[in-house]
């Protein structure tokens, strides 16, 4: 009974077959899709807003608790 040992699955050819994952670049691909993402969705919403406000589609109403 292989108690003592703690590495018997190295015994077995075909999960030496197995090829690594190889996550190298995972971290800078994200960074290179999210962070552009977020700063162009940043900025074609504020265009959108300021162009809401001009053209009178939309204005915030402005609420006042001076009472």
């Amino acid at each position: 009974m292989p108690f003592g040992r703690q590495d018997t699955h190295k015994d077995f050819k075909e999960l030496k077959k197995i090829p690594k994952s190889n996550n190298k670049y995972c971290y800078v691909g994200i960074m290179v899709t999210v962070i552009p993402g977020i700063l162009l969705g940043g900025y074609i919403g504020k265009k959108f807003a300021q162009f809401l406000e001009v053209f009178d589609l939309y204005t915030p109403d402005i609420v006042e608790d001076d009472e």
